[in-house]
């Protein structure tokens, strides 16, 4: 598990979990959010990417443009990219700018990891 101060990696056998650690995704924040997660999916190109947002309340329109950079790299490497536990407020934004359509959400970690590992 690697950590910076905006996120905490968590590698699983078959996930690579992301946990924000910030309240508000701002520039800095989120161009380490963007550097860490790329760092993690190239380490293991095989396995998915969770983004856990529980923590974030806060989301700029720099940072959708981080994430959208981020969505389309992975969709470049078909690596799956996957955003979990959007604060109401946050996923309001992905709605309103229709990035729910780009974006897989996922109401929660758990329900991401029941998407990886069907029953």
């Amino acid at each position: 598990m690697s950590q910076s101060a905006a996120t905490n990696i968590e590698q699983q056998p078959d996930v690579i979990i992301v946990h924000v650690r910030v309240e508000r995704l701002e520039e800095d924040s989120s161009r380490q959010l963007q550097v860490d997660v790329l760092a993690a999916a190239s380490a293991s190109p095989q396995l998915p990417v969770v983004v856990d947002f529980a923590k974030v309340t806060f989301l700029p329109s720099l940072s959708l443009a981080a994430l959208i950079r981020l969505v389309a790299d992975f969709r470049g490497r078909h690596q799956r990219l996957m955003l979990a536990a959007l604060r109401p407020e946050v996923r309001h934004v992905f709605v309103l700018t229709r990035l729910d359509r780009l974006f897989e959400l996922h109401d929660d970690v758990p329900a991401a990891l029941c998407a990886i590992r069907p029953a």
